[in-house]
């Protein structure tokens, strides 16, 4: 089962269980949840994917700004 997560259109300070709570992105002005480092890149998830497997879930986000002053690698 695929589903799809829109945090633009949730207001600012809701918090999402296993998420976080919903910001405004310094990047870009839209909402999003900031995401902590991974693999040494911080970003703000605007909108993400989601599947359920057999094994547990794959959550990829397919709309993201990382943040200023981190360069991805």
């Amino acid at each position: 089962m695929l589903t799809t997560q829109d945090f633009t259109e949730l207001p600012e300070g809701l918090v999402i269980p296993l998420e976080g709570a919903v910001e405004r992105c310094p990047r870009c002005g839209r909402n999003g949840i900031e995401e902590g480092q991974s693999a040494g890149a911080s970003f703000f998830v605007h909108v993400q994917t989601c599947e359920v497997m057999g094994d547990g879930m794959l959550t990829q986000p397919s709309d993201c700004c990382m943040l200023p002053g981190v360069s991805p690698n």
